[in-house]
């Protein structure tokens, strides 16, 4: 079902769909659109994973699946009656914006299109309200739920850091010589340093501490800011490395407000938790997979997607909804 997999999907702009238009030009050699797509289906080393499994799969294959997939869960929720509407989804476009003032302008870069992104949301609040079919997840449960898991809801100290890293142990007396003497940490860090932050004067930027190790959180204790680290050894390669830290800032930990936009996080993260014991959606996608009737025209898909399918249906803790 081919023409069932291009419904609902963005048209190709003209550009796209020309098999004769010029990808790219090496030394006067032209790739044209047609040889660019056919090696892009069977680009070796790709796998997808199923279950606890890889599998080797060809992009075309993966494609192929993943559409099918979508027009699955899509025709699942319609079925069902949550069928996402245009309003949810323009609704759902705009939380995201809200989250992430950068989502379209990244999205555009990368070359696609508005359009895309809303059927790309489509298909996500499909797997979402079929999940949470029948889920109720009150406000009152969104605030119990704040009250009783603020630690889950704290944003961890975090620090400014600037390294420098030496390979050699008597190396580590040369650096604390020359900042004993006055020099800035930032010229050392770039005349001594062997880690790649020298490029940038030693500046490590700013880490969660639940991000560091036990050692570095431990020689962090107690440090102020503007004051250096003790010594810190650790590995790399099997080898070792020391490593000394300036504290440039501490920011403190603070528990994350409870804004409409992280309630709505609590809301639909409770509703997908009480989804998965009250809804089965791995077997209801199962068994609607089971009984669609697909048909892929170009026969080397078609054989090969059989007996994917056969293997994913046969294959312990596959994910319905995923295709795997």
């Amino acid at each position: 079902m081919l023409s069932t997999l291009l419904v609902g999907a963005p048209a190709l702009s003209p550009a796209q769909a020309d098999p004769d238009r010029t990808v790219v030009t090496v030394n006067g050699t032209e790739v044209k659109a047609a040889a660019y797509y056919r090696r892009m289906e069977y680009l070796p080393g790709v796998a997808k994973k199923v279950g606890n499994n890889l599998l080797d799969m060809p992009p075309g294959l993966i494609t192929i699946d993943q559409m099918i997939t979508d027009i699955l869960v899509l025709q699942l929720a319609k079925e069902k009656g949550v069928f996402p509407s245009d309003l949810e989804i323009n609704q759902e476009l705009g939380f995201r914006k809200a989250d992430n003032p950068d989502l379209m302008s990244i999205w555009k870069e990368s070359g696609r299109t508005e359009d895309e992104l809303k059927e790309q949301i489509k298909v996500e609040l499909a797997q979402f309200k079929i999940s949470t079919f029948g889920i109720t997840v009150t406000d009152q449960d969104v605030d119990k739920y704040y009250k009783t898991y603020a630690d889950r809801l704290t944003i961890p100290r975090q620090y400014k850091l600037s390294v420098i890293a030496v390979s050699v142990e008597a190396d580590k007396a040369t650096v604390d010589a020359d900042l004993t003497a006055g020099k800035p940490f930032p010229e050392v860090a770039k005349a001594r340093s062997v880690d790649v932050t020298r490029l940038q004067n030693g500046e490590y930027g700013t880490v969660p501490e639940t991000a560091l190790t036990e050692a570095t959180r431990t020689a962090l204790t107690g440090t102020k800011i503007g004051a250096t680290t003790p010594w810190i050894t650790t590995n790399a390669n099997g080898s070792p490395i020391f490593v000394k830290f300036r504290v440039d800032d501490i920011v403190a930990s603070s528990k994350d407000p409870l804004t409409p936009s992280l309630r709505r996080r609590i809301r639909r993260q409770r509703m997908l938790d009480l989804g998965r014991v009250q809804n089965d959606i791995s077997k209801d996608m199962i068994n609607f997979r089971k009984k669609a009737k697909i048909d892929i025209k170009q026969p080397e898909w078609a054989s090969a997607y059989q007996k994917f399918i056969e293997q994913y249906l046969n294959t312990p803790g596959v994910v319905g909804a995923g295709g795997g």
